[in-house]
């Protein structure tokens, strides 16, 4: 025992020499397998490329048979098993593949398909092999409910309202489905409290259509989402629907298309995006009524040249041909018609002179009323108050003045171009008004008075009213379907027992729509 004991020793220890180099060899090698995997995969999605489904097919068998036991990591094995499937699905394998997705979602419970191989029918057989898990749609700053099902050659309605903080300014629908190769861009239009729009009959091809919806700021950041590109919304395309067909809110179904009706988006992310296709005209919505503030700041108006223009006949009424009326500076009239003796006073020839020529008369401020009857003209009422009017008393006595700051008027605004109280942008227009109000406008003058030293200021107005109408034109720019400013020159021409008063001057307002 004592000659064989060194001996045991000897063994053991090279049996343990013996042990260690083998597994350093199988950790080498381990690592030389894990390579081969990887690059297997590379090569397998060149052969995706070229179609050959087979030789992809073929490549990813032999890594997944080098990778058993130990020889490469859960994730790897189940990637090359995910692939692998995807390749056998194209071969026409579709029991194979059904094989390797389980076997991979046993590896990998929250594996997720490899998007360069993304695809409808893929995808199909992907939730198939995970036994109908993981089928709830993505959630995110939107709320959306996609349809339940489409038909085939039909646009698929996408209605999305926002849910978060911050409205975005503009809605982007990504989709993809059979008849696209990647994500396709659409931008969506406002419809009602959301954004809508039709994902086009090109892309509707049985199977299905996924998508997810973005939103941008004003400088085109993001700033809201639902889904992304490896959790899409999901839509099944089918020949014939089960239910009711799908719809934007408030509107009828679309058709099916015919060839030359498909429109496509953009696959350029960067390509701005086409309109939303509207079947008829009324579908595009645009707020009805708008309430807002407008102001005449101020209107001119030409006062002719004369003499003696403060200067009354026996009977009280101005002497002066043009039908001026003069006011003393704290703006009672001038001469004092309970005075009549102070008219004999005045100086001939120095009771009052104008050179003539355009003078500022009034300003008025005006809360607005409008409804849309078309998506371009609107009719409403304009009341409001005249600032800078006629201060004097004996004008509307006579007749010659409305004697009221009181405006009000009736409007019928026509705006040009394509509908555009639904769009954001300039719109020329042009507007027509019946009403009542005050027009005048006056100048400074003096006066001589017999037995008093010097001269006196006085106020020479030249007034008329109650009646008028006005014409006008500018532009509007609407900055979104709710909210618009208006910029126009306006002219009147004042009715009453002066003849007739032509004023005009700029007009600027803003409006918010509901």
């Amino acid at each position: 025992m004592r000659r064989l004991r060194p001996a045991l020793v000897l063994a053991a220890l090279g049996a343990w020499c013996a042990c260690a180099s083998a597994s350093r060899g199988a950790l080498a090698e381990d690592k030389r397998i894990e390579a081969a995997a990887k690059d297997a995969m590379k090569k397998a999605a060149s052969d995706y490329l070229s179609t050959d489904y087979s030789a992809a097919a073929s490549r990813l068998e032999r890594a997944v048979r080098a990778c058993a036991a130990d020889n490469c990591t859960a994730a790897t094995k189940a990637a090359l098993l995910r692939d692998l499937g995807t390749m056998q699905l194209h071969g026409g394998d579709d029991a194979a593949a059904l094989r390797s997705f389980g076997q991979a979602l046993q590896l990998e419970p929250d594996l997720e398909l490899n998007a360069d191989y993304d695809a409808p029918e893929v995808r199909a057989a992907w939730q198939k092999a995970k036994g109908g898990r993981d089928t709830e749609q993505p959630k995110g700053d939107f709320s959306h409910t996609p349809a339940s099902e489409q038909t085939t050659n039909t646009p698929l309605p996408i209605y999305v309202e926002y849910t978060g903080t911050g409205a975005p300014a503009r809605v982007v629908v990504k989709y993809r489905g059979e008849g696209t190769s990647g994500w396709v861009r659409l931008e969506l239009k406002r419809v009602g409290r959301g954004w809508g729009g039709l994902i086009p009959c090109s892309a509707v091809k049985s199977g299905a259509v996924r998508y997810w919806v973005q939103g941008f700021d004003d400088g085109g950041d993001p700033n809201g989402s639902s889904g992304d590109p490896k959790r899409p919304y999901s839509v099944p395309i089918k020949e014939e629907l089960s239910g009711d067909a799908p719809h934007l809110p408030g509107r009828v179904a679309p058709h099916a298309c015919e060839q030359a009706e498909e429109e496509e988006g953009e696959s350029d992310e960067e390509a701005p995006a086409k309109p939303l296709p509207v079947t008829d005209e009324r579908d595009r919505p645009f707020a009805r009524v708008w309430i807002g503030v407008s102001g005449a700041l101020p209107e001119f108006l030409s006062l002719p040249a004369g003499d003696d223009l403060c200067l009354l006949t026996p009977q009280d009424a101005p002497a002066n041909s043009a039908g001026y009326y003069c006011t003393n500076p704290d703006g009672t009239d001038f001469p004092s018609r309970q005075m009549s003796a102070q008219n004999g006073t005045l100086v001939k020839g120095q009771a009052g002179h104008l050179d003539g020529g355009v003078q500022a008369g009034d300003v008025r401020v005006m809360l607005s009323v409008d409804y849309a009857l078309t998506a371009g003209l609107l009719a409403g009422v304009r009341l409001g108050y005249v600032a800078n009017s006629y201060t004097g008393a004996a004008a509307s006595k006579d007749g010659k003045a409305f004697g009221s700051n009181v405006h009000a008027e009736v409007r019928v605004t026509y705006l040009l171009g394509y509908r555009p109280l639904s769009l954001v942008g300039f719109s020329p227009m042009v507007f027509g008004a019946i009403g009542l109000g005050e027009f005048d406008g006056h100048a400074r003058s003096a006066i001589a008075v017999s037995g008093v030293v010097g001269q006196q200021p006085v106020d020479v107005w030249l007034t008329d009213g109650p009646a008028f109408v006005a014409v006008g034109g500018g532009v509007r720019y609407q900055f979104s379907a709710r909210a618009a400013f208006t910029a126009a020159v306006r002219v009147n021409a004042a009715f009453g027992g002066n003849g007739v008063l032509p004023t005009y001057g700029p007009e600027i307002g803003v409006a918010y729509g509901f």
